[in-house]
């Protein structure tokens, strides 16, 4: 049973801030929108743990918020600036990305959040690898840094294709968000099945592999895949079974797949989808093969609603952990 079908239409939740709507009344295509939201509650990221329950960042309200399958909007953390990347680990615990802040963590077992990492940096999409390090990137800074299993906090990589721009980008326009914040390059995160990482690069419109070296350091970045106007706004990443990656095309206003190779396929495209930041593979029975978005619309690309959308892959997701 997909998300959708679990909540009741109309179901008022977090105060009147978030509402479920149904099905059929917000179809569009093979896009159904799950949630819908209202400023300032617009969800920048998305995770999905083993349980179905969802995770999303609201950055201008300064929390993270989570809603299982059947429940209701539930706080998680409110931190002390803007919340982006969202993820999980294997056993459920909760890292978050806060601009200026550095990485805070909520235990699986609840609680509150704590901070495990601190510094200056546009901390945006997060990553884990299989050894159980956890990565960030700084969009400002153009650079990948990583949170090891000791606790250390040390940049990863600070190659130059990992840096952004104030220019115009391959559809030959500046990224919107840019006059708010600058360039933005490294952004959301992924890792292959062979361990090399995969970045999107927002403003050029392009996916950056980084190899990792036998002693876990960084190898040569080198561009996967673009420049592209198709891949311009890349943003929040998702892995499927077959190793395809998924990428939120936020000033696109679309949904893309690239293959193993790095073709570029777009899945979505238009309205409901609204700046669309980040993407999450469903974990229940029924919906390992959806792809849930959050539709941030922070710099709209269409008239589409923020809050959730769910489309279909036809392929499973990568298994958290």
């Amino acid at each position: 049973m997909t998300l959708s079908r679990r909540f009741r239409l109309g179901a008022w939740l977090a105060g009147g801030m978030f509402v479920i709507l149904s099905t059929s009344a917000l179809a569009s295509g093979t896009l159904t929108r799950v949630l819908t939201t209202a400023p300032p509650d617009l969800p920048e990221s998305i995770a999905i743990d083993h349980h179905g329950t969802t995770y999303l960042s609201i950055p201008f309200a300064e929390k993270v918020v989570k809603f299982s399958p059947g429940g209701s909007i539930a706080t998680v953390a409110t931190l002390p600036s803007f919340p982006l990347g969202v993820r999980l680990d294997s056993e459920g615990n909760v890292f978050i990305a806060v601009v200026g802040s550095g990485i805070w963590r909520v235990p699986a077992s609840g609680g509150s959040a704590s901070q495990v990492a601190s510094g200056p940096g546009l901390w945006n999409g997060l990553a884990l690898d299989h050894r159980g390090n956890l990565y960030v990137s700084d969009s400002a800074g153009g650079a990948i840094w990583r949170l090891d299993r000791n606790g250390a906090f040390t940049m990863w990589s600070g190659s130059a294709l990992l840096k952004g721009t104030i220019a115009a980008g391959p559809c030959g326009l500046v990224h919107p968000a840019v006059p708010s914040f600058g360039p933005l390059g490294a952004n959301g995160i992924a890792f292959n099945k062979h361990g090399d990482m995969l970045v999107a690069n927002t403003d050029f419109g392009e996916i950056i592999r980084i190899p990792t070296n036998p002693d876990g350091s960084a190898g040569a970045a080198s561009i996967f895949s673009g420049p592209s106007c198709t891949l311009w706004g890349a943003d929040g990443l998702s892995m499927d079974n077959a190793d395809n990656l998924y990428v939120a095309a936020n000033s696109k206003g679309q949904i893309d797949r690239l293959d193993p190779g790095g073709h570029v396929q777009v899945l979505a495209a238009g309205d409901p989808l609204s700046f669309p930041s980040d993407t999450a593979f469903g974990t229940g029975l029924g919906d390992r093969k959806d792809i849930f978005i959050s539709n941030f619309a922070a710099f709209p690309t269409s008239g589409g609603a923020p809050g959730v959308l769910e489309l279909n892959a036809g392929i499973p997701g990568r298994p958290i952990g």
